[in-house]
């Protein structure tokens, strides 16, 4: 791909970063100003960034090569599974919404971290102890997002490793830059317009390369059948309740913003031809997916779609039931929904109760059910480049799939390749943003109250909060400048193919650092009573996080020198497993109630 294709990209990195500037100066007189939400950050904003932020490199890599392998079934358990995750934290709002509330009006913490150590004898040390654990699973995961990043980008410029370096760090300082000016507000409002372009990009790419395998006319294998039949259901539903608006088209404006500047109104209308336009793609998608079936014969693709779904697949049962229970608990875990969470009710908080259950009804009703969609759209999206472009199985299906584009030299083939390098660089940003703000907050909001309590965000002055807000920044930064340092490393040494099921199930271990938190929320949410709360005293809770961090190191150690992958996917129902032991045994040890 030559240099000018990168064009593209950059104006559409360029379209993201504006709501970054315009809320460069908005109101950051408190902590919660600046990492929760600033003033009009409206809920439906928040809910595509959530969306955004779920559709993580991580993760399309391996749906990508099942879909294009034919392995069905992983994507199926994990489309479904992260849907029914983030439906969990909806069904038990009430007290996730009761401790924000508070934590909100008295200017407190309001992470994951608070909660836990709140519900279990309010010690500081459990605190402490679940913040590191936060940041040691995001800086993995940071450090997997970029060598999933690198390991798609790569064949795009031509396997050229200096160009991947460059644009993979230029990708992290611009995400740095954009949370520092801006805060978390801004990094929601471009992480909302870097899903409209992602969706333009993957909508596009799907268009295309059906028009290929329309135009060649080849017969389709049975997992291409249905590939073809998903994304065009998928298409639709998306089409009917989105009603061609996939972005937000209100105001970026600050809190101190006195009249809409001329470029949040360019902005404004842009995204209101961009709605029109995705519209107009699904609706294509899904005649062209009609002509393609009605070509291959409609009981032919009956016969096919259910010999598609009883393939069998090479991930062993443990593995599917790892990928089954991660993404059905860690949406609960992770540090990034309770911000969003908190931003979405202090938005609300000035309205009627009823009112303030049917928005977040909406945010996490659509938040849930796209982003399964949108997953299980990426696997059939694999299938479909795999069969258009004749693209044969092997051991790195993405780096053969744009070869294959490559070498068919037209036009159809060059706007694909364009169009795919701007889907994984908005999948990859949106993603790390969300992980540079999570970890910002973890810094602010736990690690600096436990050391210097005179910084807690209730008891902090002006002058104090920029100062912990620079110790935050400094401690944030430098967190990342050693993802960065770990990417070059790990990608230069390292011989693991970052989409394929090993490095699943290792990003899945190091998970349980988070997956870990499970037990002792659920434990203090389904065991409430009228007197308080089921809980643990701090020691049995610190006990139960470190023995799930543990879980999953104790299996990243025995693969390395067993070489046997089962280790790896049986980390995380460990984890799950031995922390609901573990509370159970407290709880029947215990001899009063807390």
């Amino acid at each position: 791909m030559s240099l000018t294709a990168l064009v593209p990209l950059l104006l559409s990195l360029g379209i993201c970063l504006i709501p970054v500037w315009l809320l460069r100066h908005s109101g950051r007189t408190r902590a919660h100003d600046y990492l929760v939400a600033s003033p009009h950050t409206r809920p439906y904003v928040v809910r595509n960034a959530s969306i955004a932020y779920a559709l993580r490199m991580v993760a399309i890599g391996p749906l990508f090569v099942w879909g294009a392998s034919g392995e069905l079934w992983p994507a199926i358990v994990v489309s479904a599974c992260f849907g029914l995750g983030i439906y969990l934290i909806h069904v038990l709002r009430r007290p996730l919404l009761e401790f924000l509330d508070g934590a909100l009006s008295a200017d407190e913490s309001i992470t994951v971290h608070a909660f836990i150590a709140r519900q279990h004898g309010n010690d500081p040390r459990v605190r402490m102890v679940a913040a590191t654990l936060t940041l040691f699973a995001l800086f993995c995961l940071f450090v997997g997002e970029t060598l999933a990043l690198a390991a798609f980008v790569r064949p795009l410029v031509k396997e050229s490793a200096t160009l991947t370096y460059w644009l993979v760090l230029g990708g992290l300082l611009v995400i740095a830059l954009s949370v520092i000016l801006s805060g978390h507000s801004g990094i929601m409002h471009s992480s909302q317009q870097q899903l409209g372009m992602l969706y333009l990009s993957l909508f596009g790419s799907t268009l295309l390369l059906l028009y290929l395998q329309v135009s060649a006319r080849t017969p389709l294998p049975s997992h291409g059948t249905l590939a073809v039949v998903v994304a065009a259901l998928c298409s639709a539903i998306v089409l009917g309740y989105r009603s061609s608006k996939y972005i937000d088209t209100g105001p970026v404006r600050g809190a101190t913003a006195s009249a809409e500047p001329l470029c949040a109104r360019g902005l404004s209308r842009f995204e209101k031809i961009l709605n029109v336009l995705l519209s107009i793609l699904l609706i294509l998608i899904i005649l062209l997916a009609i002509v393609e079936l009605h070509t291959a014969g409609w009981p032919n693709v009956m016969r096919d779609s259910a010999a598609a779904l009883k393939s069998a697949t090479r991930i062993p049962g443990v593995g599917l039931v790892a990928l089954g229970l991660l993404p059905l608990f860690y949406p609960l875990t992770d540090i990034t929904n309770w911000l969003r969470l908190a931003a979405t009710q202090k938005e609300t908080a000035r309205v009627e109760p009823r009112q303030r259950s049917a928005v977040l009804r909406g945010v996490f009703g659509i938040y849930a059910a796209e982003t399964s969609l949108m997953l299980l759209f990426m696997c059939m999206f694999g299938a479909i480049a795999a069969t258009a472009v004749a693209t044969k199985a092997g051991s790195d299906i993405p780096k053969a799939f744009v070869a294959q584009l490559i070498a068919a030299d037209n036009a159809a083939s060059v706007v694909t390749l364009t169009l795919f390098l701007i889907c994984v660089f908005m999948v990859a940003l949106s993603t790390m943003s969300a992980m540079f703000t999570a970890c910002l907050s973890t810094v602010r909001y736990d690690v600096l109250e436990t050391l210097w309590p005179e910084l807690a965000p209730g008891n902090a002055k002006a002058s104090t909060e920029s100062t912990a807000r620079h110790r935050s920044l400094i401690a944030s930064v430098a967190l990342v400048l050693a993802a960065a340092t770990a990417f070059c490393i790990a990608d230069t040494f390292s011989q693991i193919d970052f989409t394929g099921s090993t490095f699943v199930a290792l990003l899945s271990a190091l998970c349980c650092a988070q997956l870990s938190f499970a037990p002792l929320i659920l434990g203090a949410i389904l065991g409430r009573k009228p007197g308080g709360v089921r809980s643990v005293s701090p020691r049995w809770a610190m006990i139960i996080l470190v023995s799930g961090a543990v879980t999953g190191v104790a299996a990243v150690v025995i693969y390395l020198v067993t070489g046997v992958e089962a280790w790896l996917w049986s980390a995380s129902p460990a984890c799950l497993g031995s922390g609901g032991v573990l509370f159970i045994i407290a709880r029947a040890t215990s001899r009063r109630p807390a």
